[in-house]
């Protein structure tokens, strides 16, 4: 197993090595998100994803031990992005009017980046590994009760109509926009609209959630 020299006696030195090491990782990390945006983790070999982040596949034992501990650190780094990107943006605070298009647009700004997001969420949907219930589930259900936070606020508020059920504008709001970036590349192939208009498009969602909730 390839070890990384010790640096101990110059800070210097450890700064240095800590760098490089945590841009190998990192390099890994995003190699391996690419890798699984086409293909699931059975079907990507240790080799492959050292290929594709250009790195010795030894350092892949040493960063994560083995396949099933990158794959966890990749789902872990994808969902803590969508906490700190997205969730956070589920807030009781402000216009709820102004607070569904931002969580809107950085919904649609996150898959926009992070494009193997859904990829995996899907598929763990479906064939779920051990993240599944340590990572993700706890993940969902933040963003769940936070948006529901949100739409409650709009009602106490007297923004929101008192009759709108929470979980159900949740459920719309997110669907909308995932299912978006879920058909886009066939919308794309098939050179159908709105797949280059995203911005467009998610002030469609905006305008049809406020349409059907704002109190008169």
């Amino acid at each position: 197993m390839t070890r990384i020299p010790s640096t101990t006696g110059n800070p210097k030195h450890r700064q240095a090595s800590d760098k490089d090491t945590a841009s190998t990782a990192e390099r890994i990390i995003t190699a391996t998100q690419v890798l699984l945006s086409s293909r699931c983790l059975h079907a990507i070999s240790i080799r492959d994803i050292a290929s594709a982040a250009n790195v010795n596949s030894a350092l892949i034992s040493y960063h994560f031990k083995n396949k099933e501990n990158l794959y966890n650190t990749v789902v872990a780094s994808l969902f803590q992005a969508y906490q700190q990107q997205v969730v956070s943006a589920f807030t009781t605070e402000g216009d709820i009017r102004e607070t569904i298009g931002t969580v809107c647009h950085r919904i649609a700004s996150f898959h926009s980046s992070n494009p193997c997001m859904l990829i995996l969420y899907f598929r763990e949907l479906t064939n779920p590994s051990p993240a599944y219930k340590t990572i993700i589930q706890p993940c969902i259900k933040e963003a769940s009760d936070k948006c529901v936070a949100m739409i409650n606020a709009g009602i106490r508020a007297g923004v929101v109509c008192p009759t709108t059920n929470p979980r159900h504008v949740t459920l719309s709001l997110v669907g909308m926009v995932n299912y978006f970036f879920m058909t886009r590349q066939i919308m794309q192939d098939l050179a159908l609209e709105p797949a280059n208009n995203v911005s467009e498009y998610i002030d469609f969602v905006i305008k049809t959630i406020l349409s059907k909730i704002i109190a008169d």
